[in-house]
């Protein structure tokens, strides 16, 4: 498993074993929904024991949140993690509209399941912002000022990867200065040689690899769309040529220095029965600033996109309000403060699954100390 564990909040923390998911189905009684990772086998479940992994989780008095969230959530956000050669990854957090808390899931190469339930989304979002994104700068200008068409945010990406790639080859064959004009043509040639390559050392497949969704869009690129990136200053055109601007030198720079890899965001809903995408947002952290995207999708399979270059706090409270609005539009609103905990009013070996007889030292079914 990739994920850091230097700083785990205020989370409480689970192992389990794959054969524990059956195990965790009929402790619970829940039947599963859409939305989980898992179902239940009930061929298994009758002919496996649980690990010992499952007695912390069967004994902790968070059981129940756990295994609705795991089993049954009302929300579902998938991480995916890649780009600037950092390792990919892909894990979720599951919320329910019952409580506040956030139960965070990930999947080792062992098939072993890490869960951390966090109190509340803040406390989630303040983690994984701790270890995702960067403490950024206070004053970094808007780059795109209004939700513009996604040709936009094609062109200025491949704007700042063809900068890159002047620098590189300019390293390569020490030479002082860099060569920043294209043809048109070269332009666009080499900007579907970069959507079709499929290479996350570049940002602008980088962000089509690891978001759900990008690739099934319509990118239509026209003269206009052009004419808006010379608008935001990343290149200038004389007839046939096209040459960087100042801007893409500035976020060349920047990405060359200090990309730290992206990450896109996936929420997911059950709606009529089905699985459906809520929203999508990709972000790419720099030393600078942490570079927010979120998405907005036509019925004709356009797409337009938004922009906010944010700090460290200004991003745990972009996301606070992303995720209330998730919980919204399901039917719910979180609730101020998370709602206490209490034990279940039923307790089960954590071995073998059976009910426990209060007053008994020892499980009737297995025998195994309690």
């Amino acid at each position: 498993m990739g994920v850091n564990m230097e700083k785990p909040g205020d989370a409480e923390i689970f192992q389990l074993a794959p054969v524990d998911i059956n195990h965790l189905f009929r402790r619970s009684g829940l039947n599963g929904n859409g939305l989980s990772l898992y179902s239940y086998n009930t061929e298994q479940a009758a002919t496996s024991s649980p690990s010992e992994l499952f007695k912390p989780l069967a004994q902790s008095a968070n059981f129940t949140s756990i295994a609705n969230k795991i089993l049954a959530p009302d929300l579902k956000i998938e991480f995916n993690r890649g780009g600037a050669g950092s390792a990919e990854e892909t894990y979720h957090a599951f919320l329910s509209l019952d409580d506040n808390d956030v139960l965070a899931h990930f999947q080792g190469s062992d098939g072993n399941i890490l869960l951390m339930l966090f109190d509340n989304e803040e406390s989630f979002l303040q983690w994984w912002s701790d270890i995702n994104a960067s403490k950024a700068a206070s004053n970094y200008q808007p780059v795109f000022p209004e939700v513009l068409p996604m040709e936009v945010l094609v062109c200025t990406l491949h704007c700042i990867d063809i900068y890159r790639r002047s620098y590189l080859e300019s390293m390569l064959d020490y030479r002082g200065g860099l060569d920043l004009a294209i043809s048109t043509q070269d332009f666009v040639q080499l900007l579907r040689r970069s959507l079709a390559s499929q290479d996350k050392r570049w940002l602008l497949p980088t962000m089509f690899e690891i978001t759900a969704g990008l690739k099934g869009i319509n990118i239509a690129l026209k003269s206009e769309h052009i004419k808006k990136v010379e608008e935001l200053g990343f290149l200038t055109s004389d007839e046939n040529v096209l040459t960087l601007g100042e801007r893409s030198r500035l976020m060349g720079t920047e990405i060359i220095t200090s990309w730290l890899g992206s990450i896109s965001c996936q929420a997911s809903a059950l709606v009529n029965g089905q699985e459906k995408s809520l929203s999508r947002i990709f972000m790419t952290p720099t030393a600078f600033a942490n570079h927010l995207f979120s998405f907005e999708f036509g019925a004709g399979g356009d797409a337009r996109f938004r922009h906010q270059a944010l700090t460290l706090p200004e991003l745990v409270q972009t996301l606070m309000k992303w995720i209330e609005a998730l919980q919204k539009a399901i039917g719910g609103t979180a609730p101020a403060q998370a709602a206490p905990r209490q034990a279940p009013a039923l307790k089960f070996c954590g071995q073998c699954g059976a009910e426990l007889k209060p007053g008994k030292k020892f499980c009737t079914s297995c025998g195994t100390a309690i």
